[in-house]
């Protein structure tokens, strides 16, 4: 049953429940209302019958006059007058069972001085009750039915007009395949449904900017693993295609050995890239004074290897939950980068700033190009010719989004002399 189906049977049986308890109270309210006033004016009828009887000598006194004016003032209510005993002293005798007859009775004393000499009882069919509350009934059942009508009607309309926009998502759902995410809905509106319209487009624009990220990683992955490989069954090709000196097959083994490096060293990035995230739950509570610190004596014989100064700037309480771990990968990865791209110094800063924490990576090298600052974080990205020598082009990716897997960003500047800028910058602790 469709959401459209299930909300027309919900208003009509809704509608039905609630005519039919109004329905039900109405009826039960007149007909209290109408046995009250029926009650009532049987009760008039028989104070007025005893009002006019005479009491003689302690016996109630009527004569055949009295009894003609009674019934005559009293035609459409028949009456008894009994005595005191029950023995019938003039009218209508009351008939038997009256219940079984829908026949309701009331009876009142005759009393003068504070004595009763007798009782006076009328009657009347109230079966005029019964068949005006089997009419309120069937007028209730006829108008209730033809409300509910209604209700379907106005529902199944209000239904098709509010989940439109619903069937629209669910057809576009049912479009959509993972090679073609560009179809919107393009919902105008400010209610719940314009704002569900608006979420399913923008988790659109995330699905489509991931699938293409995905799709134009596999394309760089497959092209940077076919190059080594190629090398690597080359050059093998070529050292067992015939007998070679043995300077020959050492050279060609030092080349096999150098493109496996590379191999590994781009799985391991693969790797990386593919894992950041995942262990970022995983956090610890970190000066980065001391860790910033650790890690430049870490890497400080790479840097002297190359005869790059390398110096270490703290200031003030820097402190940072994160993955250490990962922390550590993604320096490291901007500093071997720093270290590399530097011409002869490299200086690791941590400051506050503001709500952050800031861990500066800048260098004295030639700096970031113009294309570079816009695309140097992207994966297998190594355009910028001022900063072009041998990687993978993973370091800077990898090293963003292990940031951003513990609530940090990368930024990447120029110095206002020259050289390079990296900047990982992460959120203060709330204490």
């Amino acid at each position: 049953m469709s959401v459209r189906q299930r909300f027309a049977v919900t208003v009509a049986a809704v509608i039905a429940v609630t005519v039919a308890l109004f329905a039900t109270l109405s009826i039960l309210a007149i007909d209290r209302a109408l046995r009250q006033s029926f009650n009532a004016r049987l009760l008039s009828a028989a104070g007025a019958v005893a009002a006019t009887a005479d009491v003689h000598g302690g016996r109630i006194s009527l004569d055949a006059g009295d009894l003609r004016q009674l019934a005559a003032i009293h035609e459409d209510t028949p009456f008894s007058i009994n005595a005191p005993d029950g023995t019938p002293l003039g009218g209508t005798p009351v008939p038997a069972n009256p219940q079984a007859h829908s026949i309701t009775a009331v009876s009142v004393p005759v009393a003068h001085d504070g004595r009763v000499f007798g009782t006076v009882t009328v009657w009347q069919s109230d079966a005029w009750i019964g068949d005006f509350e089997r009419d309120a009934a069937i007028v209730s059942a006829v108008v209730g039915l033809f409300l509910i009508g209604i209700g379907v009607a106005v529902s199944n309309r209000v239904a098709k007009t509010a989940l439109e926009p619903l069937d629209r998502v669910a057809s576009l759902a049912e479009q959509i395949e993972g090679h073609d995410l560009s179809q919107r809905l393009l919902a105008d509106g400010n209610d719940e449904l314009g704002r569900l319209c608006a979420s399913f487009d923008r988790m659109l624009d995330r699905l489509e900017a991931a699938f293409e990220r995905e799709r134009r990683f596999v394309a760089d992955a497959s092209h940077e693993l076919r190059a080594p490989l190629a090398v690597l069954r080359a050059e093998t090709e070529l050292a067992l295609r015939r007998e070679r000196t043995q300077a020959e097959y050492r050279a060609a083994l030092e080349s096999i050995s150098r493109e496996g490096g590379r191999l590994e060293e781009l799985v391991d990035e693969l790797l990386a890239a593919a894992r950041a995230g995942l262990d970022a739950t995983e956090r610890e509570h970190l000066d980065a004074n001391a860790f910033v610190t650790r890690l430049g004596e870490r890497v400080r014989p790479a840097a002297a290897l190359r005869g790059v100064d390398l110096r270490v700037e703290t200031n003030g309480s820097a402190y940072v939950d994160v993955n250490g771990a990962m922390l550590e990968r993604a320096l490291l990865a901007i500093v071997h980068n720093a270290i590399a791209f530097a011409s002869c110094a490299v200086r690791l800063g941590v400051a506050p700033d503001g709500d952050n924490v800031r861990i500066d990576v800048a260098d004295d090298g030639a700096g970031f190009s113009t294309e570079a600052l816009a695309h140097a974080t992207e994966r297998f990205w190594r355009g910028d010719k001022a900063r072009g020598r041998d990687g993978t082009g993973l370091g800077l990716a990898i090293a963003r989004s292990l940031l951003e897997a513990n609530g940090g960003r990368l930024q990447l500047a120029n110095a206002d002399g020259s050289g390079a800028v990296v900047s990982a910058i992460l959120e203060r602790p709330v204490r």
